[in-house]
Protein backbone atom coordinates (compact mmCIF):
# COMPACT_ATOMS: atom_id res chain seq x y z
CA UNK A 1 0.00 0.00 0.00
CA UNK A 2 1.35 3.82 -1.20
CA UNK A 3 1.97 5.81 1.96
CA UNK A 4 1.48 9.54 2.41
CA UNK A 5 2.30 12.28 4.66
CA UNK A 6 -0.24 15.34 4.86
CA UNK A 7 0.78 18.08 7.25
CA UNK A 8 -1.84 20.20 8.55
CA UNK A 9 -4.28 17.40 7.58
CA UNK A 10 -6.36 17.39 10.75
CA UNK A 11 -8.75 20.47 9.53
CA UNK A 12 -9.27 22.26 6.73
CA UNK A 13 -7.56 21.99 3.24
CA UNK A 14 -5.35 19.28 4.56
CA UNK A 15 -8.48 16.90 5.90
CA UNK A 16 -10.27 16.99 2.87
CA UNK A 17 -6.52 15.40 1.15
CA UNK A 18 -6.73 13.49 3.75
CA UNK A 19 -10.18 11.95 2.67
CA UNK A 20 -9.27 11.91 -1.16
CA UNK A 21 -5.97 9.77 -0.57
CA UNK A 22 -7.86 7.50 1.43
CA UNK A 23 -10.22 7.06 -1.46
CA UNK A 24 -7.41 5.68 -3.64
CA UNK A 25 -6.20 3.36 -1.03
CA UNK A 26 -3.28 5.41 0.44
CA UNK A 27 -2.11 5.08 4.21
CA UNK A 28 -2.08 7.97 5.25
CA UNK A 29 -0.39 10.09 8.29
CA UNK A 30 -1.04 13.52 9.25
CA UNK A 31 1.23 15.65 11.03
CA UNK A 32 -0.22 18.00 12.74
CA UNK A 33 -0.16 19.98 16.29
CA UNK A 34 -3.23 18.45 17.12
CA UNK A 35 -4.79 15.08 16.05
CA UNK A 36 -8.04 15.10 13.67
CA UNK A 37 -10.75 13.05 13.91
CA UNK A 38 -11.00 9.40 13.65
CA UNK A 39 -10.55 7.48 10.04
CA UNK A 40 -9.70 4.70 8.78
CA UNK A 41 -6.49 4.43 7.57
CA UNK A 42 -4.99 7.15 9.35
CA UNK A 43 -2.38 7.67 11.64
CA UNK A 44 -1.94 11.16 13.56
CA UNK A 45 1.39 12.38 15.15
CA UNK A 46 1.68 15.82 17.15
CA UNK A 47 4.70 17.78 16.17
CA UNK A 48 5.87 20.97 15.30
CA UNK A 49 7.00 21.41 11.26
CA UNK A 50 9.18 23.74 12.17
CA UNK A 51 11.25 21.40 14.55
CA UNK A 52 13.81 19.48 12.23
CA UNK A 53 14.47 16.48 14.83
CA UNK A 54 10.45 16.40 15.33
CA UNK A 55 10.35 16.06 11.81
CA UNK A 56 13.17 13.48 10.82
CA UNK A 57 11.99 11.27 13.73
CA UNK A 58 8.21 11.13 12.37
CA UNK A 59 8.80 10.24 9.37
CA UNK A 60 11.18 7.55 9.77
CA UNK A 61 9.36 6.02 12.29
CA UNK A 62 5.96 6.56 9.92
CA UNK A 63 8.47 5.09 7.49
CA UNK A 64 9.36 1.61 9.36
CA UNK A 65 5.46 1.26 10.75
CA UNK A 66 3.56 1.82 7.18
CA UNK A 67 6.51 1.41 4.16
CA UNK A 68 8.57 4.59 2.62
CA UNK A 69 6.35 7.84 2.29
CA UNK A 70 6.77 8.47 -1.42
CA UNK A 71 4.06 10.46 -1.30
CA UNK A 72 3.46 14.66 0.58
CA UNK A 73 1.35 17.46 0.79
CA UNK A 74 2.45 20.48 2.93
CA UNK A 75 -0.86 21.43 3.71
CA UNK A 76 0.20 23.22 7.17
CA UNK A 77 -0.05 27.00 7.71
CA UNK A 78 -0.74 30.17 9.85
CA UNK A 79 -3.16 32.94 9.08
CA UNK A 80 -0.98 36.49 8.17
CA UNK A 81 -1.76 39.31 10.45
CA UNK A 82 -3.05 41.61 7.87
CA UNK A 83 -1.66 44.75 8.65
CA UNK A 84 0.27 47.25 6.77
CA UNK A 85 4.04 46.83 6.69
CA UNK A 86 5.17 49.59 8.92
CA UNK A 87 2.63 47.35 11.77
CA UNK A 88 4.15 43.70 11.62
CA UNK A 89 5.90 42.26 14.43
CA UNK A 90 9.59 41.23 13.15
CA UNK A 91 8.86 38.16 15.88
CA UNK A 92 5.16 37.15 14.19
CA UNK A 93 7.21 37.88 10.58
CA UNK A 94 9.99 35.55 11.52
CA UNK A 95 7.34 32.52 12.39
CA UNK A 96 5.37 32.71 9.44
CA UNK A 97 8.39 31.99 7.36
CA UNK A 98 9.24 29.37 9.74
CA UNK A 99 6.39 27.73 9.38
CA UNK A 100 5.53 27.80 5.92
CA UNK A 101 9.38 28.10 4.18
CA UNK A 102 11.34 26.39 6.68
CA UNK A 103 8.62 23.66 7.47
CA UNK A 104 8.12 23.27 4.08
CA UNK A 105 11.66 22.43 3.72
CA UNK A 106 12.14 20.15 6.25
CA UNK A 107 9.30 18.02 5.97
CA UNK A 108 9.84 17.65 2.15
CA UNK A 109 13.77 17.33 2.99
CA UNK A 110 12.77 14.24 5.32
CA UNK A 111 10.20 12.50 3.27
CA UNK A 112 12.73 13.18 0.45
CA UNK A 113 15.69 11.44 2.16
CA UNK A 114 13.69 8.37 2.54
CA UNK A 115 12.81 8.17 -0.70
CA UNK A 116 16.36 8.37 -1.93
CA UNK A 117 17.64 5.64 -0.02
CA UNK A 118 14.84 3.24 -1.33
CA UNK A 119 15.50 3.72 -4.94
CA UNK A 120 13.85 6.81 -6.09
CA UNK A 121 10.32 8.09 -6.77
CA UNK A 122 7.50 9.76 -5.53
CA UNK A 123 5.59 13.23 -5.46
CA UNK A 124 5.35 16.11 -3.15
CA UNK A 125 2.82 19.14 -3.39
CA UNK A 126 3.51 22.13 -1.37
CA UNK A 127 0.46 24.81 -0.81
CA UNK A 128 1.62 28.55 -2.08
CA UNK A 129 -1.05 31.37 -2.20
CA UNK A 130 -2.57 33.73 -5.11
CA UNK A 131 -0.68 36.31 -2.93
CA UNK A 132 2.41 34.73 -4.07
CA UNK A 133 1.68 36.50 -7.58
CA UNK A 134 2.07 40.04 -7.38
CA UNK A 135 1.86 42.86 -5.17
CA UNK A 136 -0.65 43.15 -2.18
CA UNK A 137 -1.16 45.15 0.71
CA UNK A 138 -0.69 43.74 3.79
CA UNK A 139 0.65 41.24 3.11
CA UNK A 140 4.17 41.42 3.80
CA UNK A 141 4.36 38.43 5.83
CA UNK A 142 2.13 35.75 4.34
CA UNK A 143 1.89 36.67 1.00
CA UNK A 144 6.20 36.99 1.05
CA UNK A 145 6.07 33.19 3.02
CA UNK A 146 3.44 31.92 0.44
CA UNK A 147 5.74 33.21 -2.79
CA UNK A 148 9.19 31.99 -0.85
CA UNK A 149 7.02 28.79 -1.23
CA UNK A 150 6.44 28.97 -4.55
CA UNK A 151 10.25 29.71 -5.33
CA UNK A 152 11.41 26.46 -3.60
CA UNK A 153 8.85 24.07 -5.20
CA UNK A 154 10.57 24.97 -8.34
CA UNK A 155 14.29 24.48 -6.80
CA UNK A 156 13.30 21.11 -5.25
CA UNK A 157 11.73 19.85 -8.94
CA UNK A 158 14.83 20.76 -10.32
CA UNK A 159 17.05 19.00 -7.89
CA UNK A 160 15.12 15.98 -7.02
CA UNK A 161 13.53 15.08 -11.03
CA UNK A 162 16.98 12.89 -11.12
CA UNK A 163 15.28 11.16 -7.99
CA UNK A 164 12.18 10.78 -10.31
CA UNK A 165 10.63 12.81 -7.54
CA UNK A 166 7.87 15.55 -9.01
CA UNK A 167 7.35 18.66 -6.74
CA UNK A 168 4.49 20.77 -7.58
CA UNK A 169 2.33 23.73 -5.65
CA UNK A 170 -1.20 24.96 -5.39
CA UNK A 171 -2.07 28.46 -4.88
CA UNK A 172 -4.98 28.25 -3.78
CA UNK A 173 -7.16 31.94 -3.21
CA UNK A 174 -10.35 32.27 -0.55
CA UNK A 175 -11.39 28.43 0.42
CA UNK A 176 -14.02 28.05 2.80
CA UNK A 177 -12.18 26.27 5.08
CA UNK A 178 -12.50 26.48 9.05
CA UNK A 179 -10.44 29.17 9.33
CA UNK A 180 -12.00 31.81 6.72
CA UNK A 181 -15.02 30.82 8.23
CA UNK A 182 -14.19 31.45 11.14
CA UNK A 183 -13.34 35.18 9.73
CA UNK A 184 -16.58 35.54 8.67
CA UNK A 185 -18.53 34.50 11.79
CA UNK A 186 -16.16 37.38 13.38
CA UNK A 187 -17.88 39.92 10.35
CA UNK A 188 -15.44 39.66 7.44
CA UNK A 189 -17.62 40.74 4.55
CA UNK A 190 -16.32 38.26 1.80
CA UNK A 191 -18.87 39.24 -0.24
CA UNK A 192 -16.44 41.73 -2.80
CA UNK A 193 -13.85 38.85 -3.00
CA UNK A 194 -16.87 36.92 -4.39
CA UNK A 195 -17.43 39.51 -7.02
CA UNK A 196 -13.87 39.65 -7.47
CA UNK A 197 -13.35 35.89 -8.69
CA UNK A 198 -15.04 35.13 -12.57
CA UNK A 199 -16.58 31.81 -11.35
CA UNK A 200 -18.68 33.97 -8.63
CA UNK A 201 -18.31 31.60 -5.44
CA UNK A 202 -15.39 30.40 -3.02
CA UNK A 203 -13.57 27.34 -3.55
CA UNK A 204 -14.66 24.27 -1.52
CA UNK A 205 -11.69 22.26 0.93
CA UNK A 206 -13.26 19.26 -1.83
CA UNK A 207 -12.37 21.17 -4.81
CA UNK A 208 -8.71 22.53 -3.82
CA UNK A 209 -7.96 18.58 -2.51
CA UNK A 210 -8.81 17.31 -6.24
CA UNK A 211 -6.22 19.63 -7.47
CA UNK A 212 -3.67 18.74 -4.83
CA UNK A 213 -4.60 14.69 -5.67
CA UNK A 214 -4.19 15.27 -9.34
CA UNK A 215 -0.90 16.83 -8.99
CA UNK A 216 0.33 13.98 -6.26
CA UNK A 217 -0.69 11.14 -8.09
CA UNK A 218 -1.88 11.23 -11.82
CA UNK A 219 0.37 14.05 -13.22
CA UNK A 220 2.64 11.97 -13.97
CA UNK A 221 4.71 14.88 -16.49
CA UNK A 222 4.23 17.54 -14.20
CA UNK A 223 7.06 19.04 -12.53
CA UNK A 224 7.92 22.93 -10.85
CA UNK A 225 4.42 24.08 -11.27
CA UNK A 226 2.43 26.25 -9.52
CA UNK A 227 -1.46 25.82 -10.23
CA UNK A 228 -3.82 28.63 -9.15
CA UNK A 229 -6.96 26.95 -8.30
CA UNK A 230 -8.74 30.63 -7.93
CA UNK A 231 -11.85 30.13 -10.30
CA UNK A 232 -10.07 33.22 -12.52
CA UNK A 233 -8.57 35.28 -10.07
CA UNK A 234 -4.99 35.47 -10.93
CA UNK A 235 -6.56 35.46 -14.55
CA UNK A 236 -8.10 39.24 -14.09
CA UNK A 237 -5.18 40.61 -12.65
CA UNK A 238 -4.69 43.01 -10.27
Amino acid sequence: MEHAVVTGGASGIGAAVVDRLCGRGLAVTVFDLAAGPPKEGVEYVALDVTRRDQVDEAVEAAGRARGVVRRLVTSHGVRGAYVPALDLDADGVRRMLDVHVIGTLLTANAVVRGIQRAGGGGSVVTLSSTTAYGGWAQQSDYGVAKAAVRQLTENLAIEWAPLGVRVNSVAPAHTLTPMLQQLIDQGYDISATERRIPLGRLCTPDEMAASIEHLLLDASFVTGVCLPVDGGWTAVGK
